[in-house]
């Protein structure tokens, strides 16, 4: 007889904002997991998509792994925003 194991699925907010590569005048694509903290980029938004759930899928195997509790985010995860005022002097980066 065969036990069927029941898969377990979780969901991680990832923020992905395109920026500038360090060091280099090159866009590219960010991607981050704040629950896990873990981040990644990659050359368009698809590829930093699939880099991101890649670079989850390694961490929360990595975790199970070393036996360590793997963060689950919670349904009531709030994503906003936060509108604050610049400094006069501020330099800013588009």
């Amino acid at each position: 007889m065969t036990s069927l194991m029941k898969q377990q699925i979780a969901n991680y907010t990832v923020i992905i904002e395109k920026q500038k590569r360090l060091g280099i005048d090159k866009d590219c694509y960010t991607a981050f997991a704040p629950a896990l903290g873990i981040a990644t980029e990659d050359e368009s938004i698809e590829q930093a998509k699939n880099a991101i759930q890649s670079l989850i899928q390694f961490h929360l195997e990595s975790l199970a792994q070393e036996g360590e509790t793997i963060p689950i985010e919670t349904e009531n995860a709030l994503v906003t925003k936060s509108q604050v005022n610049l400094p006069a002097n501020a330099i800013l980066s588009a």
